[in-house]
This record gives structure tokens, C-alpha cells and sequence, in this order.
């Protein structure tokens, strides 16, 4: 173990000698150093230095930031153009003196690894000691464990993205946690941890007294910005407040958000904001940013095909009696007017076609991979009931997961079961909208009335994300099905954009290596909606009604899963000789394997080897005959426990760690031998 110098910064008479042996300049670029020079250890403080005079030099901040890339790490993460980009741009903006970043990325820009990946370049520089990340979600949060570091109860790395960087110097453990006390145990360094911003709301004072003692020593971590509020106008989140408290105690803050505002409309906590002409709405200031059309540019986001259903409204006015007027029916397209887009949709006869256009997606996805699987989204939980029963009751050999907020514990074991086990398909309210990655969905059905670009982009970009283990990526799109009422025709249009935007570089890479005041209005309601026709867009082709339900019969008579938007291409080029690895294969049944093994948090490994104590000495009582319901065994249990903390040294409460979780397993299984 290296024996670090208790003193770690220079003291002022330190930095003036310092400052006189190097008359003023940077002792590396020779410039005229500012108020804000660094006085920096030769050998670094965290590898042995002293901090004395003979071991310290006089740099410029530029300089000392630059200090850190002389040395040479055998990393094996090469950087997307984005995290390369975003990596840079904190670096500059720290040596600038900005306190800040913001960072607008797509979902599936790989995001998370950026973060990890910038907190190892700063404790390998020597700028931080601690990662702080807060996210949404619980799930998000123990994501971000598992995914970069997943360690055994001798603290071996077992698995995860830290192996993508050299372990001479890389971030440590990052930990879920939700009311711990210490947030980083055993005085760790090069470490992290991950909260939920409810844990944040919850956990005040715990989080706070963290970053007041770790001040200017940690990157603080908002994820999903979005989900935070700014208080300024009094609009905001508790959750908001408190990033904005522990921004104040932080080195840097890195603020990721996949949309330009809040769900509300509010603006970004800690964010700028400028005029843009074009949209009349301020446009958020971001220092990196990754889009869709990155996106396909890189190869890591699929294509799309929208299919799109129109119904139609009848729309019944009440009249006022004193009018002597009758009621008034009045009959219109979805396409032309998506006002009554939420009543259109809890109508079975609009919502109960585009389930069926979703199972048939689904099932045309599979004739290429039985791995493939669909997403839909709804607007409330008793829809999401209500489609959930449709699919059960109409298609009994469908493989369907439901995961809603009031299910609770239930929900977040369906979201991890349906990425680790068989699944046709999931059903959910907002659940899978936030930072879930399973990139087998490749159907993504919207049953919502949200029009929110982005919250359409973080809805639709579940099914975007490419599958590395599937068909190359040229090769893999997302099927959208959807309603097709005006604002997802525009929606449907900046996707577009988008992807040809995408396609294009590729393309010339490989040539080239306001609301106003309410008014009263008669009572009207939604009589009925009724899907009708259903048509196909992609980025460059057009599929009409008429069309589409003539592909669709080929593509049966074919036993094909193309995207009908491809097929009518490949008609219109009838007598071009066809790819034979374009052609479908049947449908067929997964070979027997074995199923993926979903990683655990550090917690979560806790409670399993918990729970195989406590069954241990269960099983050892009933050994002696003693059982539940018999007289005595609620004292036998607790001699039990107790001579299990005796020999143990600690209780079931404070097992907090996999080594003490282990060792009461351990002696659990041996608990006869402590018991009289």
C-alpha cells in the first residue's frame, strides 16, 4: 500500500517558493502565470509524492490538465466521437474555471460510459477523489453499478466496463445507495456512489455533510436532468434544489439531459438559455451533444419504418337547452385533427388495431431472430391493464411482461426479467422511458397522447439502439407504430431529417474516407373512434394505405418480416437480383441455451447471501425439531441470531459489505456449533 503524505496541498509559503523558483512563468509552457496557477506535485501526491518544495513545480492550469495525457495507460475503451468530445470539453471548461457542463445526448449515445470514463481521466490527473452520480431511477442507479464494475466477495472484479480501462489507475467501485451512512466506506479513494433523486430528497443531510467534507474533490453527476426542476420562478423540484447545493461543494458538475426542458416545460436546473429565432423558444446552451443523426452516422441507432393508423372521430356537442339548438355530431380524420387524441385512444376500436399492427410487427421481426421483442407504451396504468388483458385473452402464446408504477417491487423485477429471460413483449406506463437498455426491442408501439419531442425521442429510442450480438447494424431497424395524428407527422418528419442526415455522412465518409386565457366552450365529447387505414414511412419512402395492405399480403404469401417500406423498394426495382442474406428465414424456435444471468448490485448480492443464512439456520433448528408454529420457536430463533452476531461480531442490520455477508453465510452454516 503506497504511504501517502498526510499533507496533500501546499501551504502558502510553499506556493510563494514555488512561484519565485519558477520567476513567475509555467514551468512547462513558460507563459506568465495567472491568479489561479497550480501548484502540482512532480510525482503525484496520490502515487507517493511529497508535498515539499523539491517535489513541486509551478504550472498553469492548462498545463497541469495537460500533465495528466503524458501518461501512458493501456486502455482498451476507444472512445465514440461524442465521449471523446465530452471528455474534452469538461477538461477545458475546468481549466477555464467553469464550474459546469451540459451535455444534450440521444438515447443510446453511451452516455454513462462517458461520465465513468471522464471521472477515471480526472483521478488519473489527480483533480478528484470521488464520483457522485443521482439518477431518476432505481433501476438506472443500480445500472450504472453493475455495468461498470461488478466485484465478488474478495472485492475480484468479476465483470463490467471498467475492465475497459487499465487497472493501474482507473474509477473503483461505484455503489447504489440509498440511506448508507458512510456513502463511501472504509475511507475508500477513486471510488463513487449512485443515488436516486428521491434518495437525494430523502437522505438531505446525509448526502450533504458528504459533499461539504469532500468538498472540490468530487464530480457531481446529474443524470437525466430533465427530472429536475429549477426553483427560480418557485416552479421547480426539492431535487433540483439540492443538486444545486451540492453543485456549490463540487469540482465540476456534469448535467446529462436527453431533452431541452423538462416534462413540464420548465427549464434544466443550472442551465443557460438562449433566443432562437426559428422555434419562438429558448434554446438550451450545451457544451456537447449527441443526436439521432450521430447516432446513425456512428452505427450505434438503427433506422426506422413509422406505421402509422388513422381512425375516425365522431365528436358529439351538447347543446344548450335555452338555445333551443339540438346536439351536433360533427365527424373528422385523426391525420387532420389530433386534438381529440387522448379520448381516440381509450376507445378499444382505435388502440385495439395498433396492438395487432404491433404483435404483427413483432412477430415479422422474429422471423429473423426470435430475440427480437416490442414495447408499448401507454397513456395511464388502467390502459396499460386493459392492453395487457387484450394481448392475453387474443394471443395466448404471446410472451407478455406488464410493468407500472403501482406494482412497485413487481415492476422493476418484469423490466429485468424481460431483458434476461424469453419475451415477446412489454407493456408499461413511463417506466421503460428512462435510461433502459435492451436493444433486442425493435417494435415500439405508442398508445400515448404525449406530443413532446423529446419525450417522444426518449420513448422511441428504446427500440433505436442497435443490437451488437444481432445483424449488422445497416442491416437493423425499429418499427414505430403509432397513431397518425398531425403532431407525430411532424415528429415523424424530424426523425426523418434526421436519419437522412445520419445516412448521408455515412454515405460521404465511404466516397470520401404559448397558451392563452381559457374560454368557456360547450360540452363536447368523443362518441366514438375507430381506427381506419394504416399506412408506412421511412426515411426516404412512402407506403399509402392502399399499397401498404397490398406488400402486407405479399410479405404473408412470402413468410417475409421485411419492413413493407424495403419491400415496395424492392417491387419497384422488380428484375434486380435480390441478396440471398436479404432473404427471410422461417420462423423457428430458440435452441435450447443457457439463459442470461442478469448481474447484481453489491446490495443485492448482500441480500441473497442474508437470505441464505437466515434459511441455514432455519434449517438447523429444524433439524433439532423445532419449527415454525411449535411452542418455543420464536425464542429458539432469536438464541439463534444472537449466537450468530456473537460469533459473527456483527448483526444482520450492519452486514453491509460482501465480505461480512460472506463471513455470516459462513458461519451460519456452521451454526450448530455455536448453539448449545
Amino acid at each position: 500500500m503506497i504511504d501517502l503524505d498526510p499533507r496533500r496541498y501546499f501551504s502558502s509559503s510553499q506556493r510563494q517558493r514555488l512561484y519565485a523558483n519558477a520567476e513567475g512563468r509555467c514551468q512547462r509552457c513558460l507563459t506568465p502565470l495567472d491568479q489561479g496557477w497550480h501548484a502540482d506535485h512532480r510525482i503525484p501526491w496520490a502515487d507517493g509524492g511529497r508535498t515539499e518544495v523539491e517535489n513541486g513545480q509551478a504550472l498553469c492550469g492548462l498545463c497541469n490538465l495537460l500533465k495528466g495525457r503524458d501518461m501512458h495507460y493501456r486502455d482498451a475503451f476507444v472512445p465514440r466521437p461524442f465521449q471523446a468530445n465530452l471528455i474534452d470539453r469538461v477538461l477545458e471548461r475546468i481549466s477555464a474555471g467553469d464550474d459546469r457542463t451540459v451535455v444534450l445526448a440521444s438515447p443510446g449515445s453511451g452516455k454513462t460510459l462517458a461520465y465513468q470514463s471522464l471521472a477515471t481521466r480526472l483521478i488519473r490527473e489527480g483533480m478528484i477523489d470521488y464520483l457522485a452520480v443521482f439518477a431518476p431511477r432505481t433501476a438506472l442507479a443500480e445500472q450504472c453499478e453493475v455495468d461498470w464494475m461488478t466485484t465478488d466477495a474478495s472485492g475480484n472484479v468479476v465483470a463490467g466496463n471498467c475492465e475497459l480501462f487499465d487497472a493501474t489507475k482507473r474509477l473503483g467501485q461505484i455503489r447504489h445507495v440509498v440511506n448508507e451512512v458512510p456513502l463511501i466506506p472504509g475511507n475508500r479513494r477513486n471510488c463513487g456512489f449512485v443515488g436516486t433523486y428521491s434518495a437525494l430528497v430523502t437522505n438531505e443531510e446525509t448526502f450533504t455533510r458528504w459533499a461539504t467534507r469532500h468538498q472540490g474533490r468530487f464530480l457531481l453527476v446529474a443524470d437525466e436532468a430533465q427530472f429536475c426542476g429549477d426553483d427560480t420562478d418557485g416552479g421547480g423540484t426539492r431535487a433540483g434544489e439540492l443538486i444545486k447545493k451540492l453543485h456549490e461543494f463540487a469540482l465540476h458538475t456534469l448535467l446529462l439531459t436527453g431533452t431541452p426542458y423538462r416534462a413540464d416545460n420548465q427549464k434544466l436546473i443550472l442551465a443557460d438559455y438562449e433566443p432562437h429565432r426559428d422555434s419562438g423558444k429558448e434554446r438550451l446552451v450545451r457544451q456537447a451533444e449527441a443526436t439521432y443523426v450521430d447516432g446513425i452516422a456512428e452505427g450505434y441507432l438503427r433506422t426506422f419504418e413509422m406505421k402509422l393508423t388513422d381512425a375516425r372521430i365522431s365528436k358529439r356537442t351538447m347543446s344548450d337547452p335555452e338555445a333551443g339548438r339540438g346536439d351536433s355530431l360533427m365527424e373528422f380524420n385523426l391525420s387532420d385533427d389530433g386534438s381529440e387524441l387522448r379520448a381516440a385512444l381509450k376507445d378499444e376500436r382505435t388502440w385495439q388495431p395498433l396492438v395487432d399492427l404491433v404483435v404483427k410487427s413483432i412477430r415479422d421481426k422474429q422471423k429473423f431472430s426470435r430475440a427480437y421483442r416490442g414495447l408499448i407504451s401507454c397513456m395511464q396504468q388502467t390502459e396499460a391493464k386493459k392492453v395487457v388483458k387484450y394481448l392475453r385473452d387474443t394471443y395466448p402464446d404471446l410472451r407478455v411482461g406488464l410493468a407500472i408504477s403501482a406494482d412497485a417491487g413487481a415492476a422493476g423485477q418484469a423490466l429485468e426479467d424481460f431483458k434476461s429471460k424469453p419475451m415477446d413483449l412489454l407493456v408499461t406506463v413511463r417506466m421503460a422511458f428512462i435510461g433502459y437498455d435492451c436493444p433486442e426491442i425493435s417494435v415500439v408501439g405508442v398508445l400515448t397522447n404525449y406530443r413532446d419531442e423529446g419525450h417522444l425521442q426518449q420513448l422511441v429510442g428504446r427500440g433505436l439502439r442497435v443490437w451488437k450480438e444481432g445483424p449488422r447494424a445497416r442491416q437493423q431497424s425499429c418499427i414505430i407504430v403509432a397513431p397518425d395524428d398531425p403532431k407525430m407527422q411532424n415528429f415523424l418528419n424530424v426523425l426523418r431529417d434526421e436519419e437522412m442526415q445520419g445516412l448521408r455522412i455515412i454515405q460521404e465518409r465511404e466516397e470520401g474516407q404559448e397558451r392563452g386565457e381559457p374560454v368557456q366552450e360547450a360540452f363536447s365529447y368523443v362518441e366514438s373512434s375507430v381506427a381506419t387505414t394504416t399506412r408506412a414511412a421511412s426515411n426516404d419512402t412512402d407506403v399509402e394505405a392502399d399499397d401498404f395492405l397490398l406488400i402486407e399480403g405479399y410479405k404473408v404469401m412470402a413468410d417475409s418480416g421485411e419492413d413493407a417500406t424495403k419491400l415496395k423498394k424492392i417491387l419497384e426495382f422488380a428484375g434486380v437480383h435480390v441478396q440471398s442474406e436479404t432473404v427471410p428465414q422461417p420462423r423457428s424456435e430458440p435452441s435450447p441455451g443457457t439463459p442470461a444471468v442478469a448481474r447484481k448490485t453489491e446490495r443485492a448480492q448482500i441480500e441473497v447471501l442474508k437470505s441464505k443464512a437466515a434459511d441455514a439456520v432455519r434449517s438447523e433448528l429444524a433439524r433439532r425439531g423445532v419449527t415454525p408454529g411449535k411452542p418455543g420457536y420464536g425464542d429458539a430463533m432469536t438464541r439463534a441470531n444472537f449466537a450468530l452476531k456473537q460469533a459473527c461480531g456483527f448483526s444482520a442490520d450492519e452486514t453491509n459489505t460482501l465480505q461480512r455477508a460472506e463471513k455470516r453465510l459462513q458461519v451460519a452454516l456452521n451454526i450448530s456449533k455455536h448453539l448449545a
